[in-house]
C-alpha cells in the first residue's frame, strides 16, 4: 500500500507542476493585458474624478474639498494595498453621486426653468394678445382723437365767430347804450320843455280866458314892425290898460289892413303878433291901431 502511495503521490505531483505549467503559461502572456488594462482603468477613474471636480463640475467649492480622491493611491502592489484602493473608489464614487446629486438639483432646476418658461411663454403670448388689443384700442383712440380734434376745430371756427358776433353785437350795445342815454337826456329836456310848455300853455290859457277890461276906443301906433317874424310893437302898455290876449284893429288911415293880438305887456309898450287871417296888406312903422 504505501508502495502504491508513493507513486501516486509522485504522478499527483508531476500533474500539479504540469498544471502549473500550463497555468503559467497560460496566464503569463495575460499578465501584461492585465497591466495595461488595470493601467488605463487607473487613468480612465483619475480622468473621470477630475473631470468631475474640474472647473466645470457640478460640485460646490466645498463638495470638491470634501472629495479627497488621490489617484496614486489606486495603483497597488500588494495584496494590503487592495484596502486603500476601495477606499479611493469608494471616495471617486462619493464623488460620482455628489455629481450625480447635482445633476440631480439641476435636472429639477431644468425642469423648473422649463415649466417657468412654458408659464413666462404663456404670459407672453397673453401679453402679445392683450398688446394687440391694446394696438387695436390706440388705433381707435387716435381715430376718435382725430374726429375730437375736427370737432374741437370746427367749434373754435365758431366760437370765434360767435366772439366776432359778440364784440359786434357790443359794440351795438354800448351805441344802442350811448343812443339810449342821449334819448333819456333828450326826453328829460323834453320833460322840462314839457313842463315850460304845459306851464306856459297853463298860463296862455288863463290868459286866452280871462276877461278882457280893456277900455274900448284905445288907440295906439305901431313904432316898430317885423314883418319876417310876424310881430309888431306898439306905444302903449299896462300903464294905459293894454292887456294881453286883446285883439286891437290896424288901419291905415280909413282903411283896416288888419289885426293884431297883444301877448306880451311892460309899461309903456306891448308886443303883439300879427294875425295873419285878417291881414289885407304888409303891417309897418306908424300904422295905428284901435281896441
Amino acid at each position: 500500500m504505501a508502495k502504491l502511495l508513493k507513486p501516486l503521490i509522485v504522478i499527483v505531483l508531476l500533474v500539479s507542476i504540469v498544471a502549473l505549467a500550463i497555468q503559467a503559461a497560460v496566464l503569463f502572456p495575460k499578465r501584461t493585458l492585465i497591466k495595461e488594462r488595470t493601467q488605463k482603468l487607473e487613468g480612465g477613474v483619475e480622468r473621470l474624478v477630475s473631470t468631475l471636480k474640474g472647473p466645470q463640475s457640478l460640485l460646490s467649492d466645498e463638495a470638491k474639498a470634501a472629495a479627497q480622491f488621490n489617484a496614486a493611491n489606486l495603483k497597488i502592489g500588494t495584496k494590503e494595498d487592495l484596502l486603500r484602493l476601495d477606499s479611493e473608489l469608494n471616495k471617486a464614487t462619493s464623488v460620482a453621486n455628489a455629481v450625480l446629486l447635482g445633476w440631480n438639483d439641476t435636472k429639477t432646476d431644468l425642469e423648473n426653468t422649463r415649466q417657468d418658461l412654458e408659464n413666462t411663454r404663456a404670459e407672453l403670448e397673453s401679453t402679445r394678445a392683450q398688446l394687440e388689443d391694446a394696438r387695436t384700442q390706440i388705433v381707435q383712440l387716435n381715430e376718435t382723437i382725430r374726429a375730437k380734434d375736427q370737432e374741437l376745430a370746427e367749434k373754435s371756427n365758431v366760437i370765434a365767430s360767435l366772439e366776432d358776433e359778440k364784440a359786434t353785437l357790443t359794440a351795438q350795445v354800448a351805441d344802442l347804450n350811448n343812443q339810449v342815454t342821449s334819448m333819456q337826456d333828450q326826453i328829460a329836456q323834453l320833460e322840462e320843455d314839457k313842463s315850460v310848455l304845459e306851464t306856459q300853455l297853463e298860463k296862455c290859457d288863463k290868459e286866452l280866458h280871462k276877461e278882457i277890461t280893456m277900455a274900448a276906443g284905445t288907440t295906439a301906433k305901431i313904432i316898430y314892425a317885423n314883418a319876417e317874424w310876424n310881430f309888431v310893437v306898439i306905444d302903449i302898455g299896462s300903464n294905459q290898460g293894454a292887456q294881453t290876449t286883446a285883439e286891437m284893429i290896424v288901419h291905415r288911415g280909413e282903411n283896416m289892413i288888419g289885426k293884431i293880438r297883444l301877448s306880451a305887456i311892460r309899461d309903456d309898450v306891448s308886443i303883439a303878433e300879427v294875425l295873419p287871417e285878417f291881414q289885407k296888406e304888409t303891417v309897418k312903422e306908424g300904422d295905428n291901431v284901435l281896441f
